[in-house]
């Protein structure tokens, strides 16, 4: 049967591999989602010429992400299926952290929360606050919406230049609250702060709130551990942030091997049972 081509339709970005059903992969490609009809087919053409992968070496393509309703017709005229992302998003994060148990994070264009353990994936919630927040808000205070050149700003800033702490506030320790957490994001902005120091505030008021978001989800349950996908745990900022989340409330954050394409992975290894088949009269 071949290779599957898992593609993660994403709001913002689309994330394309080709592996096996043991989690291989082979090829794996990023890029921008365009609103257009014709932009999975597109996506996938250019993604197997890129890669050298011949049509007929791919046996099954699996869809997951927000845009997978808007297909009507299958993909490179192949067996095409869609599977439900957060099914897509708890497999993923299981595989690519090597844990039988998480909350899987999926920072995305905004955020999703799902829990996986025992053989499902269950949706806790989420937020509108992820990629898409810090693209725009970059956008309008830096002039910058590129999420790599804001990370890399963000690596010159100074966090007191912004964000009120609670050692601005507090001579010593609140039990639970370390001085050099944050009390109010962007609460201390100087008049001085440079695109850097801005930077910074938006990366860590994002990631904190994500951080707390996971945290408040766990809160009534034995689970320690979770997992971050998607394109912000990639920024620099995310390894320490989430350190300091994990010393706060008593949790492992797992940053993954590639986050960025977990769920397309978790597409191409979810069970046939749960793939819906994209007919061709659509």
């Amino acid at each position: 049967m071949g290779y599957t081509l898992g593609i993660d339709l994403g709001g913002t970005t689309t994330k394309l591999v080709a592996g096996d059903r043991q989690g291989g992969l082979i090829a794996r490609k990023q890029l921008r989602t365009q609103p257009d009809l014709g932009f999975a087919q597109r996506a996938a053409e250019d993604f197997l010429a890129g890669a050298g992968i011949a049509r007929q070496d791919i046996g099954r393509i699996v869809l997951t992400g927000v845009r997978t309703s808007f297909l009507t017709r299958p993909i490179l005229n192949l067996p095409t299926f869609t599977v439900p992302e957060f099914e897509a998003i708890g497999r993923g994060g299981l595989y690519v952290s090597g844990l039988e148990e998480a909350l899987v994070v999926s920072m995305g264009t905004g955020t999703a929360l799902v829990m996986a353990r025992d053989g499902t994936c269950t949706h806790l919630g989420g937020s509108g606050i992820g990629g898409g927040t810090l693209c725009g808000l970059g956008r309008l205070l830096l002039g910058e919406s590129d999420m790599e050149k804001i990370g890399a700003l963000a690596a010159q800033g100074r966090p007191e230049k912004v964000d009120l702490l609670v050692g601005d506030i507090c001579r010593s320790d609140i039990p639970t609250l370390q001085l050099n957490l944050t009390a109010a994001n962007f609460g201390k902005l100087a008049s001085d702060a440079t695109r850097g120091d801005i930077a910074l505030g938006l990366v860590t008021l994002i990631l904190q709130s994500v951080g707390r978001q996971a945290a408040f989800a766990l809160e009534y349950t034995t689970v320690k551990d979770v997992v971050l996908t998607g394109t912000l745990a990639l920024l620099q900022q995310a390894g320490e942030q989430f350190r300091l989340m994990g010393d706060l409330f008593g949790l492992r954050f797992h940053i993954p091997q590639r986050p960025s394409f977990a769920t397309a992975l978790g597409a191409v290894l979810c069970p046939k049972e749960n793939q819906v088949e994209i007919q061709a009269d659509g």
